[in-house]
């Protein structure tokens, strides 16, 4: 049997040839074109990344070169504002009455805080604030968001103690502080929160205090906190002048001192007591009660603001008779010797009739006597002969029925109604200070044009503007009105109000060793539907000392009096007591001439 022949696999055992050479050859030549064809897609793909990697270059660098520089700055450099110290407020001696001291405000870093309600919970406490109000502060956003400014020492280690240093910053500001506390609140003033004068003196006197900001380059860290240590002052901030003030630090204090101890006994619901220099227009006191500590001046009721001295208007009352007095004595329509016969009440227009209050009588009097009594009667008479017209144009050259122009905010211009308006009783109720109004000040103005010989000088507050070095930089000198009245009127109104005290209704105001010149006054109070108010009363009594040589106006008013509501009673005593203590303070020597006998 015979073995069958095995099949000899194709290729096997034999040489190659020509076909097998030539599929090889184009294989290899394929593949070469293959990576050429990729080197080439790759050359082409890194030369475009490359242009657009240099075209981006070009856009960085040229094209948006100052944007994109401007946004590094804003991130990692800022302009931060130098704040300057605000100038003082100090009293005629240098006595300071508002200063500067320092201060950490504290901010909150949102976008480190993981937990906003855990943190507001710890933080609320410290704050005096609800935690809800504090998480409202902070969203997550953020990378600066205040908490409290300007806060006391121990609450800045408090907060330190309660939060991780990287959720809080603290950063060094100047707090305005009252040292006398509410001592001369409303002629003072306040400050806001970045120093800004808000009222009183701080406000009026703003543009010398504020001084101006510096401007300063900052690095920021990382969550854009600004490090003070690479600080770059880029302006010097230029601190506010001092401006030194007319007030007399002790006399305020006598001033406040015994009007509380008068509302205290008296329960009225205000009062007022302003001394004045009558040659110089120098406000020495301007105490208002009750008051409020500008210190924390957000506790008090902005109604509580209000310096009554010169921004309430009350009818002024018998006071005014002295304008009366000088207007008939002026206008030549009373002699000084003349008598006037009464029988206690006059009927005047309208069916109105007048009377003596508690229905007093005088039977005959002089002018001076007039005054002196505080005859209500009296004083409608003079009226009546003296006339609207002549009457009205004395009541404006006192100052009446406009602002007396004091360098301080808030001054009301008092109430004068035209003589057109003065019906029925008019003429005669304003010759005994009702039926017009007029605030403090322009009362003690019109005493102190008295006391001047008839030249009316404008109050101020503004004594002098210093540098920082103490160098004068404005002076403030007297500025005269006006003339009320001529100089021999003014000196008769002078002897008839030294009489007033001498023998008349202020007795209470005498003072051992001086002379002193006065006027009581007692008025009654409108209401709401202009009816007049019974046992509400404003109590005051208008004083000048010495009277042979005046260097102090002084006014006391009180604000309805519980009980004795007189001002002779209630108010000439207070006069008596602050006169004499600043006297002796301001070492005015006792009176050379003693009084004239009557």
């Amino acid at each position: 049997m015979t073995r069958r022949a095995r099949r000899r696999p194709p290729g096997r055992g034999r040489l190659p040839g020509r076909q097998s050479f030539r599929h090889a050859a184009e294989a290899e030549a394929d593949h070469h074109r293959l990576v050429r064809l990729r080197s080439t897609v790759l050359l082409f793909i890194l030369a475009a990344a490359m242009l657009g990697l240099a075209a981006q270059l070009i856009s960085l660098h040229v094209v948006h070169a100052s944007a994109l520089e401007a946004m590094a700055e804003r991130q990692q450099a800022g302009r931060l504002t130098i704040a300057p110290a605000r100038g003082r407020l100090l009293d005629r001696s240098g006595r300071p009455l508002a200063i500067n001291v320092e201060a950490q405000s504290v901010y909150a870093v949102p976008s480190k805080i993981p937990n906003r309600h855990a943190f507001a919970r710890a933080v609320a406490p410290v704050l005096r604030l609800p935690p809800a109000e504090v998480a409202s502060r902070l969203p997550s956003n953020l990378q600066f968001a205040w908490l409290a400014r300007k806060v006391t020492p121990e609450v800045a280690a408090a907060l330190r103690a309660r939060a991780p240093g990287d959720q809080l910053g603290f950063l060094p500001e100047a707090r305005r502080v009252y040292p006398n506390g509410p001592l001369a609140a409303h002629l003072l003033g306040f400050a806001g929160i970045d120093n800004q004068g808000l009222a009183g003196a701080e406000l009026a006197f703003d543009g010398h205090l504020r001084g101006r900001a510096g401007l300063a380059r900052v690095e920021r860290d990382a969550i854009g906190r600004p490090r003070f240590e690479t600080r770059d002052i880029l302006r010097e901030p230029t601190d506010g002048a001092d401006v030194v003030l007319t007030i007399d630090q002790v006399i305020q204090h006598i001033a406040e001192r015994e009007l509380d101890s008068a509302l205290a006994a008296t329960r009225a619901r205000w009062g007022a007591v302003l001394i004045m220099e009558p040659k110089s227009g120098d406000l020495l006191a301007m105490a208002t009660a009750p008051r409020f500590d500008p210190n924390a001046f957000a506790r008090a009721k902005p109604v509580e603001w209000v310096n009554r001295a010169l921004g309430t208007i009350v009818e002024p009352g018998s006071t005014f008779k002295i304008v009366l007095a000088a207007a008939a004595l002026e206008g030549g329509v009373v002699d000084p010797h003349e008598v006037f016969v009464s029988t206690g009440e006059l009927k005047v227009g309208g069916g109105h009739v007048i009377r003596e209050a508690h229905n007093r009588r005088f039977p005959r009097q002089t002018l001076g006597d007039i005054v002196r009594n505080s005859s209500n009667v009296g004083a409608a008479m003079v009226a009546t002969r003296l006339g609207k017209e002549r009457f009205y144009d004395a009541i404006r050259r006192f100052g009446f029925g406009r602002p007396t122009g004091i360098d301080l905010p808030g001054e009301a211009p008092g109430l004068i109604p035209p003589p057109s308006q003065w019906l029925g009783s008019g003429l005669q109720t304003i010759g005994f200070g009702q039926g017009i109004s007029a605030t403090p000040l322009q009362v003690l103005a019109a005493g102190a044009a008295i006391a001047n010989e008839g030249v009316v000088i404008r109050p101020r507050v503004l004594r002098a503007v210093r540098d920082a070095e103490g160098r004068a930089l404005e002076v403030a000198t007297p500025e005269i009105v006006g003339q009320a009245t001529p100089r021999v009127v003014a000196r008769q109104v002078l002897a008839i109000m030294e009489d007033v005290v001498t023998r008349g209704t202020g007795t209470l105001a005498r003072i051992e060793g001086y002379r002193v010149a006065g006027k009581t006054g007692t008025a009654q109070k409108p209401g709401p539907d202009g009816r007049y108010l019974a046992d509400t009363y404003i109590a005051s009594f208008l004083g000048i000392v010495p009277s042979d040589r005046p260097q102090l106006v002084i006014l006391v008013m009180l604000d309805g009096p519980r009980g004795e509501y007189y001002g002779g009673a209630v108010a000439a005593p207070i006069f008596r007591t602050v006169a004499a203590q600043v006297l002796w303070h301001l070492r005015v020597p006792p009176s050379a001439v003693p009084e004239p006998a009557r």
